[in-house]
């Protein structure tokens, strides 16, 4: 999900072996959680040379560069994250970047953020090598989320759409980012935040403090349910795997 402006610490951290959301870093924990998982999932697919779209601050840097030769992260000149990441400030409709350049390409919750998705895509589509990677997830049922613009929303059947039927990617596989259960916990958790961020609360609760009672109910339910909803009705988002 949306990498939310960061004031403590990195939204990924690893600890014995393993990759883990800081509850610090965003009020998604759930959303980003399910996020990484699929993530984690699509390293066997990436290798060579990787461009990461919508890089932010590189949260999943760590995660790939073992498995590429090198790692180029493009972002908006306007962008709400930390710069110090950013190689190359760009606009994904129009890639800096010949024709056949990478073998990877991530695309990962920006999708939603693109005045033109279907020309973005095209222009992934033109700087990737034949038979190469793109790794992709955009949100279906989400809060609104400025940074700096936020609009639209895909189902599976729109993705499928406009990777596979408009863009001409072969697609491997399309997993969708947990269903009803996650929906409902995500939905609490967004109506908590809002009325905690507002009135005498807003002014009283300190932000670290806020953070956490949105962050609790998502990490408990982390625990409890180690599988998550399939149900696509209600999925919080989906992840693509495709092949030009």
């Amino acid at each position: 999900m949306p990498l939310e402006k960061n004031d403590f610490c990195a939204l990924v951290n690893k600890t014995y072996d393993k990759y883990k959301i800081s509850w610090k870093a965003t009020n998604s924990v759930l959303a980003n959680e399910l996020l990484l998982r699929e993530i984690l999932k699509t390293v066997p697919h990436v290798k060579g040379r990787l461009l990461d779209i919508g890089c932010g601050e590189k949260p999943y840097l760590d995660i790939f560069s073992p498995h590429t030769v090198s790692y180029t992260g493009i972002e908006i000149p306007q962008t709400f994250h930390k710069k110090d990441a950013v190689d190359i400030f760009a606009n994904a409709h129009q890639l800096p970047f010949k024709k056949d350049s990478f073998d990877t390409v991530l695309c990962l919750e920006i999708l939603e953020h693109v005045k033109q998705p279907l020309e973005v895509l095209k222009e992934i589509h033109r700087v990737l090598k034949p038979g190469c990677v793109l790794v992709l997830s955009a949100p279906q049922n989400y809060w609104l989320h400025n940074d700096p613009e936020d609009l639209y929303r895909f189902s599976q059947q729109g993705l499928i759409e406009l990777v596979r039927e408009q863009t001409g990617f072969t697609i491997n596989y399309i997993h969708s980012l947990g269903g009803t259960r996650e929906f409902f916990i995500d939905f609490v958790c967004k109506y908590i935040l809002i009325k905690i961020n507002t009135g005498i609360l807003g002014k009283i609760i300190p932000a670290t403090l806020k953070k956490f009672i949105v962050a609790f109910p998502q990490i408990v339910y982390l625990k409890l349910f180690k599988n998550t909803d399939v149900n696509i009705l209600f999925s919080l988002g989906n992840i693509i795997v495709a092949v030009k």
